[in-house]
């Protein structure tokens, strides 16, 4: 009734980079506060974290349905699994400091796995991420091609943090909350579903 009637128009019109942020459609800014107000977007968290703890089965086929209406917003509410992983493998801190973020759909999220030279084979990562003692931080510094949603609030990225590995078994996966130091470079011009943002950062 709402997202499949503009699909068309939204996607003609796609997302915008213009001095380094990523701007949605109306079209995708008016269906996302949608699901909002439907509180469609925590699907498969906890109640616990505002979350309807709705099976993976279920929910994939709550996806399929959006798809149909407008395939590049489909893309944007498929990405819960983000939120999902951290509920997955996120220690307690993590969890209540993000899942009931995801659940109000106050944050969107992105996985950065791709890069220039590593496409299908996430080996060859280059991204580094090096621990900061001092600061009692890591630092990741790389390029990451082709994410879809890139300029999500929150990404996962997949960073080479152990010194001279040079397989999967020296990368680890980083919760990154986008600020300043995570730069959208460009939005891949796409032939179709332009409404998602595919990004350089």
């Amino acid at each position: 009734n709402y997202i499949a009637p503009r699909a068309a128009e939204a996607d003609e019109e796609g997302a915008r980079l213009n001095d380094g942020r990523v701007s949605y459609t109306a079209a995708t800014q008016e269906a996302l506060n949608l699901f909002r107000q439907a509180e469609l977007l925590g699907t498969m968290l906890p109640w616990q974290y505002g979350g309807l703890n709705v099976p993976e089965s279920v929910y994939q086929m709550m996806v399929e349905i959006v798809s149909r209406a407008e395939a590049g917003l489909m893309t944007l509410f498929g990405l819960q699994e983000i939120s999902a992983t951290i509920n997955e493998y996120g220690d307690e801190e993590l969890k209540a400091r993000y899942l009931p973020r995801f659940s109000s759909g106050e944050v969107t999220g992105a996985m950065a796995l791709t890069e220039p030279d590593a496409g299908s084979d996430l080996g060859a990562v280059q991204t580094h991420a090096t621990y900061d003692e001092g600061a009692d931080l890591w630092r990741i510094n790389g390029v990451k091609r082709f994410i879809t949603n890139g300029c999500g609030d929150i990404l996962l990225v997949l960073a080479r943090s152990e010194e001279g590995s040079r397989d999967a078994r020296g990368l680890s996966l980083f919760l990154v909350e986008a600020d300043e130091t995570v730069r959208v470079r460009r939005i891949e011009n796409k032939l179709g579903i332009r409404t998602s943002p595919t990004c350089e950062l």
